[in-house]
């Protein structure tokens, strides 16, 4: 029986993506209940023990990364294929024992096209990891579009790319949930949604002027935000324009209120201007909840035909499209409830075996 190696994201790095993708694949291979894992004997590096929260000390995520992860891979002993969950592991080639086939799963090139607040120190080492990747035989990416970045970005020729989308959990997002009595207040109020971090890729920017002109004709809804608080400046725009009554920021909350949130939200609103995937619009698919989304990025693919699109740059646009969503709710419910029936964590494993084979033949 093939032996597969599983590298993980060091959990020292708090990645809490990382560490969810990690969780959901170990949960496939625990069950053992898909068809063709008993072909393979997969063990990861480190096992699975829950999200973690990262260390704040950058001198243990150094020594982590490169001092212990490359002692606990040359330790691993011999392999017939390597796995590696992210890009960033690269560095670890070298190390492996043998000569194994290796795998490596790219999520997205962010730092390369938005940096942020990164300094050019801290692009120079992604852009570093990216260009690691070459050294793998294989890769996959969660999306089409993540994979004609990494061409563009790299070089690597597309025909060393496979793509194995990401997944949700079906169950979770489709039982009923009530809100819980924290959230009463919302109970029976239509509300917009919008979930994540308050980085400028997301395009939060925009929430004051699409809102302002979508409130004026819809004077009862209200705008919940799922995640990082609003920047104050952002907020007070906010309130100024549309009222502060109309904004709910619950901050950061675990899944058991995020999931009753998306299926008793009226609209799902996600403006970004960049993702790898973006598994916002699929879980409010799944929630029964009508999508609105900029067109950018990996997001018109992900969405397909069950969602409205809007240019993230004009807030104008993005108003009308909320209004469109309310015109065409049943109809964006049933297409979304549809189209995200596809995305399970048992068909992106099946995704990876399907390589696994193919590297193995």
């Amino acid at each position: 029986m093939p032996s597969v190696l599983w590298i993980p994201t060091p959990p020292s790095f708090g990645s809490v993506s990382m560490q969810r993708y990690f969780g959901v694949l170990d949960s496939v291979v625990r069950r053992q209940a898909l068809e063709g894992l008993d072909g393979f004997e997969i063990t990861p590096l480190v096992p699975y023990k829950g999200l973690m929260a990262g260390s704040t000390s950058r001198i243990f995520r150094a020594l982590d990364k490169w001092a212990l992860y490359r002692w606990r891979v040359g330790r691993a002993g011999k392999y017939d294929l390597v796995h590696g969950l992210s890009q960033g592991l690269g560095h670890l080639l070298s190390h492996l024992r043998g000569s194994p086939r290796t795998l490596a799963t790219v999520h997205d090139l962010i730092p390369l096209r938005f940096p942020g607040e990164l300094t050019k120190a801290q692009v120079a080492r992604v852009r570093r990891q990216t260009d690691r990747l070459s050294g793998f035989d294989l890769l996959t990416t969660v999306s089409e579009f993540t994979a004609h970045e990494v061409t563009e970005l790299t070089g690597i020729p597309r025909e060393r790319i496979r793509v194995v989308e990401n997944g949700i959990d079906q169950n979770a997002f489709r039982s009923p949930i009530d809100l819980p009595a924290a959230l009463e207040s919302l109970s029976g109020r239509p509300y917009v949604l919008s979930v994540g971090s308050a980085i400028p890729r997301k395009n939060l920017g925009i929430l004051p002027e699409v809102f302002a002109e979508f409130l004026a004709r819809e004077p009862d809804f209200m705008l919940v935000r799922a995640g990082a608080t609003l920047p104050a400046e952002l907020r007070e725009r906010f309130c100024r324009l549309c009222g502060k009554e109309r904004l709910i920021e619950l901050g950061r909350i675990p899944d058991e209120i995020l999931v009753p949130l998306y299926q008793h939200a009226s609209i799902f609103f996600f403006p970004s201007l960049y993702e790898g995937f973006g598994l916002p619009v699929i879980e409010a698919m799944a929630a029964g909840t009508p999508v609105v989304c900029s067109n950018t990025t990996s997001l018109p693919e992900v969405g397909g035909d069950a969602a409205i699109y809007f240019d993230p740059v004009l807030p104008a646009q993005g108003a009308e499209a909320l209004f469109e969503a309310l015109s065409r709710e049943p109809e964006l419910i049933s297409r979304g409830l549809e189209h995200s029936s596809r995305y399970s964590w048992d068909r992106t494993m099946e995704g990876h075996l399907t390589c696994y084979r193919e590297l193995l033949a």
